[in-house]
Formats: structure tokens, C-alpha cells, sequence
């Protein structure tokens, strides 16, 4: 926890707006470390945001990337297949193909918007545009869908940090390790299944 307090402060003291806007672009930290980060007053002091002013940069921040990984996964799906018969990519085809399967279109924006606006991992706006760029939705509706789910999303953790306002320290440090237990479990996964099939 040190080191984190230490390596923030002393390179982003000036700039924590800058910092959450960065942090709220990264995969899977998104909103769910930048409105923590945002509002620790133990590593920022007076220089901790507001509340809105968090929960507005990290929304920013965090839908900033929705266009670029949409149109950069259709390029890559239109010139290739065997690009998608990769591991990490297949749980999020299988999530496309369901939720193409849906008859009515509003409710596949619908479960698109409930699927980014749980903050946990592996959920949130890189894999909401993911499964967009993989599926034939339209790009700009599944930008609402996408927006709304990150606002929700965004909005549920600022108001976790400001209802339990001491503890925005152990909420950082917990999303933090949350994201590092669920990225483990990937892995350990991804490592398991092959030999499950031999």
C-alpha cells in the first residue's frame, strides 16, 4: 500500500484528473479502481476529487475506448477467422453469438447495458465493445447500450465510496485484489481446460 501511495503522489500529485481519466481507459480496471483512486484522500490529501467530479472523469475515461476496440475488432473479423478461434477470444464469441440469439433488438442492447453495469471484472466497457465488435449490433445504439451500463456501473461505485466514505482506501485495495484474484482465475483456467480435453 505503500509503495502505490508513494508512486502516486509523487508522480500525479498535480494531476489527479489526468490519472483517473487514464486508469477509468485501462482493461478491466476501468471505473472500478479510478473512483477508488479518484477519492483516497491517503495518497491525494486536499487533492482528492469530489465525488462528481470522479464519477464524471471516470465515465469519460472509461467509454473513451468504445469506438477504437469496436472497429478495430470488426477490421480484424473481416479479414481473418483464425484470429477468433483464439482462447481468450472464444468466451467472448460465445457471449455475441448469445446475445444475437435474442429475437427482440431491444433486448439485446438491454442485456448488453445490464451485462457493463456490473463492477466486477471482466465485465465493464472493453468487454462490452468486444462482444459489440464480435456481434452484428449497431455500433452507435450499442454505444448507448455501453454509455448507460458504464454510467450505472460508475455511478453504484461512487456511491459506495461516498456511503462508506473512511474506507475508500480498503475499497481501492479491495477492487485492486478482486481484479488480480479474477485475472488469476483466468489464467488458471485458460491452463487447465486443454489438459481437460486430453
Amino acid at each position: 500500500m505503500d509503495f502505490l501511495i508513494d508512486f502516486f503522489s509523487n508522480n500525479f500529485s498535480g494531476c489527479v484528473w489526468l490519472i483517473t481519466i487514464l486508469v477509468s481507459m485501462c482493461p478491466t480496471l476501468e471505473s472500478k479502481i479510478a473512483i477508488p483512486l479518484a477519492l483516497n484522500t491517503s495518497i491525494w490529501g486536499s487533492s482528492a476529487l469530489s465525488p462528481w467530479l470522479a464519477l464524471l472523469l471516470s465515465f469519460i475515461g472509461s467509454i473513451l475506448p468504445y469506438y477504437i476496440i469496436v472497429l478495430i475488432i470488426r477490421k480484424i473479423k473481416s479479414k481473418t477467422t483464425g484470429f477468433f478461434t483464439n482462447k481468450f477470444l472464444q468466451k467472448y464469441m460465445l457471449r455475441s453469438q448469445n446475445l444475437q440469439k435474442q429475437n427482440s433488438s431491444f433486448k439485446k442492447y438491454l442485456l448488453l447495458t445490464a451485462f457493463v453495469s456490473v463492477p466486477l471484472p471482466l465485465t465493464g466497457v472493453w468487454t462490452g465493445s468486444l462482444i459489440t465488435g464480435l456481434s452484428n449490433l449497431n455500433i452507435h445504439y450499442a454505444f448507448l447500450s455501453v454509455a448507460v451500463g458504464a454510467f450505472i456501473s460508475s455511478a453504484s461505485i461512487t456511491l459506495l465510496c461516498t456511503i462508506f466514505d473512511n474506507s475508500v482506501p480498503f475499497i481501492f485495495m479491495i477492487s485492486l485484489f478482486i481484479i488480480i484474484l479474477f485475472m488469476a482465475i483466468e489464467l488458471v483456467l485458460s491452463l487447465i481446460k486443454p489438459k481437460v480435453k486430453n
